[in-house]
């Protein structure tokens, strides 16, 4: 989500121009014209993290939670832990019970 710039001069909302990366260096003084006013002000780049956090019962002792990805064509198709992420090879078995579930109408 980002925050809305207003110029200093007119308060007319602003979009940002970022073109090739200008204005998200932190700690700087970035340029820019009002396209209302008409007048050049300046602004500076503030970057928020927000974490959300997840149990992952598996990284703790617990067996792995796998799903199929869908994936096309199946053939590449992994085998991905719902809860932690990690991405494994399904076995003979797990692919032919994909295949078999993918060729159903």
């Amino acid at each position: 989500m980002m925050d809305e710039a207003h110029c200093p001069y007119c308060g007319e909302s602003q979009e940002i121009n970022h073109d090739d990366g200008y204005g998200y260096e932190e700690d700087k003084l970035h340029r820019q014209g009002c396209g209302s006013c008409g007048k050049e002000f300046v602004f500076t780049t503030s970057i928020h993290f927000y974490y959300a956090t997840h149990v992952a019962d598996c990284l703790n002792g617990s067996e792995h939670k796998y799903e199929p990805t869908n994936t096309y064509p199946v053939e590449y198709t992994k085998m991905k832990c719902r809860d932690c992420g990690e991405i494994r090879n399904p076995t003979e078995v797990e692919m032919a019970l994909i295949m078999e579930a993918r060729d159903k109408p």
